[in-house]
């Protein structure tokens, strides 16, 4: 296991190459469900210290500073260092209440609790299996006992043609550039499987339609599976 400690992954002996930023895409406005439910939520529930996984170019992170928390970016550092994200990455740094944790290292050392995090379509970018469920583990026990989890992912969008592009459980998408960006789907059931495997219970959702994933997961007290 990579351990993300590299955003590179080589499959196929090394003719897939896939790099995860390459899933960063600048200019996107941020969720619906951040301003209208997410956000008013947390705050009636005294939140103050917010967690965004898999920052990329801030999307969520710079609307979130807005409000009166602190929030915390949490990325690889390449992806700090791709252009989409740099622009964003300036802003925030002019807010006292911004910061940023370095994934792997610095995440797992960092001794810091949120009383809330943020996981917008992450996992199903990442190719490694048991590095989605680190991520998991290690956002779980930085949350506080009663902390919230938004999760955020797509469903249906698997075409023929991305079936064509099989590696690990997923597809390598962009065929046509000599490194590619990784995608899977999940289940609902396949998703609160893992978040109770880390005392992560949906408590409520926020998704409209059939083709995406909007949880809001609540951390309860207790041990949870290694």
């Amino acid at each position: 296991m990579a351990d993300w400690k590299s955003p590179i992954y080589k499959y196929a002996g090394g003719k897939i190459v896939i790099d995860v930023t390459t899933s960063i895409s600048s200019g996107l406005p941020p969720h619906r469900v951040l301003k209208r439910d997410f956000m008013p939520y947390i705050r009636k529930l005294g939140h103050r210290r917010i967690l965004d996984f898999g920052a990329g170019a801030l999307r969520h992170t710079l609307p979130m500073l807005a409000y009166d928390v602190e929030v915390c970016a949490g990325e690889v550092e390449a992806a700090f260092g791709r252009e989409v994200a740099m622009e964003a990455l300036e802003k925030a740094r002019r807010r006292a209440n911004f910061s940023t944790l370095i994934w792997p290292a610095g995440f797992k050392k960092d001794g810091r609790r949120f009383d809330a995090a943020v996981l917008s379509y992450v996992l199903q970018t990442m190719p490694e299996k048991e590095e989605r469920k680190e991520v998991v583990k290690l956002i779980a026990k930085k949350l506080v006992d009663g902390g919230h989890l938004l999760y955020l992912s797509r469903t249906d969008q698997i075409t023929r043609e991305t079936n064509a592009r099989r590696v690990c459980d997923g597809y390598y998408m962009w065929p046509e550039r000599e490194t590619h960006s990784f995608y899977t789907e999940f289940t609902h059931e396949e998703t609160r499987a893992l978040m109770e495997k880390f005392k992560l219970v949906r408590e409520r959702s926020w998704s409209e339609g059939g083709k995406e994933q909007v949880f809001l997961f609540r951390k309860q007290t207790g041990e949870w599976a290694k």
